[in-house]
C-alpha cells in the first residue's frame, strides 16, 4: 500500500512528496529552492517522468470531515459516513434526535412531519415564492438541503476548522431547521449541549470526487482526462508543496459524488476537533 496523498499538515505533505519523486528524504528543499530556483515550473518539468509514472485512479487522497456527536464517533467507526438523506431516513443518532422531538422526514415523498403536522419540503416548488413568503424561504432552504446540497463534504486542508462557519458545534441542517419556527427554534443549541465536535479522516479516490473539485469547469476535466490526467496531477503537487512550505492560507474542499457513503474501512481516524485543531496549530506558529 502506498502512502496517502495527505496535505492536512506539512510534514504529511513532504511524506507523500517523497514517495513519488526521486528525492533522497531530507533532500527536499535543497532540490527545489536550490537547484529549481524556487519555480515550479521548472521543478515540474525536471520531474516530469515521475508525475506522468503516477496512476491516478490507485491514489488515495486524505479528507477532513468535521461533524458533532455525542458517541465519540463509535457510530461513524461502525457505519462510515453517510449522507444527509441517510442519516435523516435510517436510525441514526440525529435521526432519533429529531425523532424524540416530533420531528422526522419521509425522504422519498420529500415530506417533513412535526409534531404530527406535514409540509412540504419538495424546494423546487417554492422558488417563485421563495423571496416573498419567509415560510417558503425556510421550507426551500430545508428541501435544497437535503435533495441537493446532501452529500459528504469536507476539506483536504483547513488551517483553522474553527473558522469555516459552525459545522465544530452542529450539523448545518440543524441550523437550517431551527430558521423554521417556534417548533424547531433553537434545536441546534440542544444539539451542541449533549454532543462533542470531532474531526474524521478519511481516504477515497479520486473517481469518489465531483469533478468540480479540481476542475473550473467539465469542459477542462473532459480535456484533461484525454490529456492522462496531467492538469490534475499538476495540480496535486503543487497544493502538497505549498502545504510543504506552510504555504496553503485557505481551506481547499473536497466535495464527494452525491450518494457516494464513505465506508467504514475508508475511515482513518476520528479526533477531537480541539486536538486536532492545536496539532495543525503547531504548524503555523
Amino acid at each position: 500500500m502506498g502512502i496517502y496523498y495527505d496535505i492536512t499538515n506539512p510534514d504529511a505533505s513532504y511524506e507523500w512528496l517523497y514517495s513519488i519523486l526521486n528525492i533522497k528524504k531530507g533532500r527536499f528543499i535543497s532540490n527545489y529552492v536550490l537547484e529549481c530556483n524556487n519555480d515550479f515550473d521548472v521543478f515540474f518539468v525536471k520531474h516530469l517522468d515521475e508525475i506522468e509514472a503516477m496512476d491516478i485512479n490507485q491514489l488515495e487522497l486524505v479528507v477532513i470531515h468535521v461533524t458533532t456527536n455525542g458517541n465519540d464517533c463509535a457510530e461513524i467507526r461502525k457505519n462510515g459516513l453517510r449522507d444527509l438523506r441517510r442519516v435523516l431516513q435510517e436510525k441514526t443518532e440525529q435521526s432519533m434526535f429529531l425523532n424524540d422531538r416530533g420531528i422526522n422526514f419521509d425522504i422519498q415523498s420529500k415530506v417533513m412531519y412535526i409534531n404530527g403536522e406535514t409540509f412540504d419540503v419538495d424546494y423546487e416548488k417554492y422558488k417563485n415564492l421563495y423571496r416573498s413568503d419567509e415560510k417558503a424561504k425556510v421550507l426551500y432552504k430545508i428541501g435544497h438541503k437535503i435533495y441537493y446540497d446532501y452529500q459528504v463534504n469536507g476539506f483536504f486542508f483547513c488551517r483553522d476548522i474553527y473558522d469555516y462557519g459552525t459545522i465544530h458545534k452542529a450539523p448545518e441542517f440543524l441550523f437550517t431547521l431551527s430558521e423554521f419556527g417556534q417548533e424547531t427554534a433553537g434545536i441546534d443549541d440542544e444539539w451542541e449541549k449533549i454532543t462533542k465536535s470531532y474531526v474524521v479522516k478519511y481516504r477515497a479516490k479520486i473517481a469518489d470526487f465531483e469533478y468540480f473539485t479540481f476542475y473550473e469547469s467539465e469542459e477542462k476535466y473532459l480535456q484533461d482526462f484525454h490529456n492522462k490526467w496531467l492538469g490534475l496531477k499538476r495540480w496535486l503537487l503543487q497544493k502538497a508543496i505549498e502545504s510543504a512550505f506552510s504555504g496553503l492560507a485557505s481551506e481547499i474542499f473536497a466535495y464527494i459524488k452525491q450518494g457516494k457513503i464513505i465506508e467504514s474501512g475508508q475511515i482513518l481516524d476520528c479526533v477531537p476537533a480541539e486536538q486536532w485543531r492545536k496539532d495543525v496549530f503547531r504548524y503555523y506558529k
